[in-house]
């Protein structure tokens, strides 16, 4: 009766296993799909004469360490009109840092609302400690333009990634939210508003450098050209406000409010030619956890409002009035997002168990395993070859040490991230909403 079990649940991983990897096959084609159409069309249009203006909204709990670099980054960029800080309850220096550095006056008949005189175009709201949601609606209740951009405060802006997806909007007014490849920052020190290149020293941020390249590059783009883009990253998100005012703003209540925003402007024009898009064009550069303590809580975070946002939503699971959103992307996140951990510590089990007991062969399971990461490098070597000429065009990733990152991150780094996305699955029903505060490491700005 065991041995019948074992074998029932090796032969169920294995075809779970194998239409996983046919569907990242599938949409990496699609992927690619998607950068060649946009290549094609970025050559006939025309650049737009009028750019839709924008507010960059960007709470901050916290983040003395490099809030004044983030803001003269933003401050760098010519086409930026306003930049809203808001202050959500710090206890640290992050408000007295801006007061100082870009002289913030009090506005006439507010409490909140401050003003700096060296950059016009920055505002600073104080607020008491509210949650990143209440967050970005109190700061887009103080934006005037009709595109919002939410970005966080460890990310530095893509000159060339905010006009494209500005572009966008421009020449579609069927646009509601617009986003691109969010890229891991590898370095410190910034040379022009970019960071410069450095050689990975850190083998954390470098097994998330190759994750972030596979889901943006590899699996969301892919999603984007069919029209099923469920989650835009509120990392980098630009969205009409007339859109996020018709839902109500961001979800106090959500886990991971980018993704619960997304899916609830989706739900909201259902029947309406509206689009949602991931550009093939890096918006920004972000810091990511420099430690496995912190990781495992991003990790915890991001997979609880997965599972929650996902079981909010249960309606559009395999329906057919969203389209392809309905019958494929939402059934996708479902069986590939959350079911997936909970696939991997099973074979994670039963595997030694059935080696030891003699009811399968060393060979075959090893050939398998050589089959799964041969795929998983022929996977990572295509997108940093899209990733490279078409998308960054920065050469971030070297092709030769990617094979072995590819090979190392699925020894240890990804059974390690399933326990604790299949703890967070346990979890999901939790009513701990904080966002939490994750350490920030100081950003240089090179002359």
């Amino acid at each position: 009766m065991i041995q019948e079990l074992c074998l029932f649940l090796l032969e169920m991983t294995a075809y779970y296993f194998l239409s996983i990897n046919i569907a990242y096959g599938v949409l990496l084609i699609l992927s690619w799909m998607k950068i060649t159409r946009f290549k094609m069309r970025t050559r006939k249009q025309k650049t737009p004469e009028h750019m839709p203006a924008v507010s960059f909204v960007i709470p901050a709990f916290n983040e003395e360490s490099l809030i004044v670099e983030t803001i003269q980054t933003y401050s760098s960029l010519k086409i930026v009109k306003e930049i809203i800080v808001i202050n959500d309850g710090s206890h640290d220096k992050t408000f007295k840092l801006l007061q100082t550095m870009f002289q913030l006056q009090k506005t006439e008949g507010s409490d909140v609302l401050y003003r700096s005189i060296t950059q016009p175009e920055l505002k600073v709201l104080e607020a008491p400690r509210m949650g990143k949601a209440q967050a970005l609606n109190f700061g887009i209740e103080h934006a005037q333009y009709e595109v919002i951009c939410t970005m966080d405060a460890d990310t530095i802006p893509e000159i060339r990634g905010v006009e494209t997806c500005l572009a966008a909007f421009a020449h579609d007014n069927k646009l509601v939210a617009a986003g691109g490849v969010i890229q891991v920052l590898n370095s410190h020190t910034l040379k022009n508003n970019a960071p410069l290149s450095e050689k990975a020293s850190k083998w954390l941020p470098t097994f998330q450098r190759i994750e972030y390249l596979r889901a943006f590059v590899c699996e969301r783009l892919g999603w984007s050209f069919i029209g099923s883009t469920v989650l835009i990253s509120g990392a980098f998100c630009m969205v009409k406000k007339a859109a996020l005012k018709r839902v109500g703003g961001f979800n106090a209540r959500s886990i991971t409010e980018d993704l619960d925003l997304v899916i609830r402007l989706r739900r909201e024009y259902q029947g309406e030619k509206h689009h949602f898009k991931i550009l093939p064009v890096t918006t920004c550069y972000t810091q990511a956890p420099g430690s496995l303590k912190h990781l495992r809580r991003q990790r915890t975070r991001w997979q609880m409002g997965l599972v929650q946002t996902l079981f909010n939503n249960l309606s559009l699971f395999l329906h057919p009035g969203h389209g392809l959103l309905g019958l494929f992307a939402i059934p996708y996140y479902w069986l590939v997002e959350v079911l997936s951990p909970i696939m991997e510590m099973t074979a994670f089990i039963v595997v030694p168990m059935a080696l030891y007991m003699n009811w399968v062969s060393m060979e075959l399971v090893l050939t398998y395993l050589g089959i799964g990461l041969l795929f998983n490098i022929v996977i990572t070597l295509i997108g940093i070859h899209l990733d490279n000429k078409y998308v960054s065009r920065a050469k971030n990733y070297s092709y030769i040490k990617s094979i072995f990152h590819t090979l190392f991150l699925h020894i240890g780094y990804k059974q390690l991230t399933s326990l604790w996305r299949l703890c967070a699955n346990f979890k999901a029903l939790s009513k701990n909403k904080s966002w939490g505060e994750k350490p920030r490491e100081e950003i240089v700005h090179q002359a």
